[in-house]
């Protein structure tokens, strides 16, 4: 099993950047799981 702790990390930093970026807490939420999805936090361990 892989280490999730650098992918969920990076989610939760970047939903704080672009929530404060953007000033909407949804539209945070949304583009820090799309940087998550980049940092590979939803592989399929396969």
């Amino acid at each position: 099993m892989k280490n999730k702790t650098f992918p969920i990390s990076m989610t939760v930093l970047w939903g704080m950047v672009f929530s404060s970026a953007m000033h909407s807490l949804t539209m945070g939420i949304c583009m820090g799981l799309m940087m998550g999805l980049a940092f590979g936090l939803f592989d399929s361990d396969k």
